[in-house]
């Protein structure tokens, strides 16, 4: 059986709404504008200028991908530094962007992008954004403040904007986990993998998990997530994953059907899903 959801209808809960609401206002603003653009003095390079905040000025999408094909958003994550282009290898070579960055260019720095395995316009259950992690706090160098609890409380937005949209993530969880890949531990496409991943993310508390209080139930797969991943730099046989739940979508385009086909699978014995440890 396929079930319809989201249809604009808000699932979430216990969201900071007058925030939300202010949040979501400047990213209608954004988004309104003609293609969720804004024409900066000079095209945007890839080297050599400086250019303004990505929150600060519309993101000029037609000439992005006049430079590369294969950006499609850009996220924005302020306190942690995170201001670049989101891209994904139009070839589906998922280690391209490893070693090489937004403009195509060799740079072992790499790029921050999504796998061939998820949709770029957003709408899988949990779209899964890898970057590197270098020494100088660039590209996903900042990942690892998500594990400080001061920081994890403080920080609470993931923004991602989009050619004619603008998406708001209410920051729920931040871990670390094995270093392996989450679209090969779980498959999304069906009701069950997206069940599995929730009761990683919220199946207890520790040392190395924070989770947002009032978000260890209620997450369900017609949630839509977003994981931000990179190597632990202090064990690189596990990864840091930051989770946010979509809580703002304001051309109402994010959309998909979950698939209950599996059910004798969907309410399988948990003690079998793969934990973060």
């Amino acid at each position: 059986m396929w079930t319809k959801v989201f249809k604009n209808i808000c699932r979430y809960k216990r969201i900071e709404w007058i925030a939300l609401k202010r949040l979501v206002c400047i990213a209608c603003i954004l988004a309104l504008l003609p293609g969720c653009s804004k024409k900066t003095e000079e095209p945007y390079r890839w080297e050599g200028i400086d250019k303004e905040s990505a929150s600060d000025s519309y993101i000029d999408f037609i000439n992005l991908e006049k430079e590369n094909e294969d950006i499609f958003g850009w996220i924005y994550v302020p306190e942690a530094g995170i201001d670049y282009p989101l891209v994904q290898s139009s070839e589906g070579d998922d280690e391209f962007y490893k070693t090489h960055n937004a403009g195509k260019n060799e740079d072992p720095k790499g790029a921050i992008y999504i796998e061939a395995a998820n949709l770029n316009t957003m709408c899988d259950f949990n779209e899964v954004i890898h970057g590197s992690h270098p020494s100088d706090g660039t590209m996903f160098g900042n990942l690892d403040k998500f594990l400080d609890k001061e920081f994890f409380d403080e920080t609470k937005y993931i923004y991602i904007y989009m050619n004619g949209n603008a998406l708001v993530y209410y920051v729920i969880g931040a871990y670390t986990r094995d270093n392996t890949r989450l679209l090969e531990d779980y498959d999304f496409t069906y009701a069950s993998g997206c069940q599995g991943f929730i009761h990683e993310l919220c199946d207890g508390r520790s040392m190395n998990k924070l989770i947002r209080e009032g978000w260890e139930v209620g997450l369900v797969p017609e949630n839509f997530l977003v994981t931000l991943t990179t190597v632990n730099p202090d064990d690189p046989d596990r990864q840091i994953a930051v989770v946010g739940c979509l809580v703002g979508d304001v051309a109402g385009k994010i959309d998909r059907f979950v698939d209950y086909s599996d059910d004798e699978d969907y309410n399988l014995d948990l003690e079998d899903v793969p934990t973060d440890g």
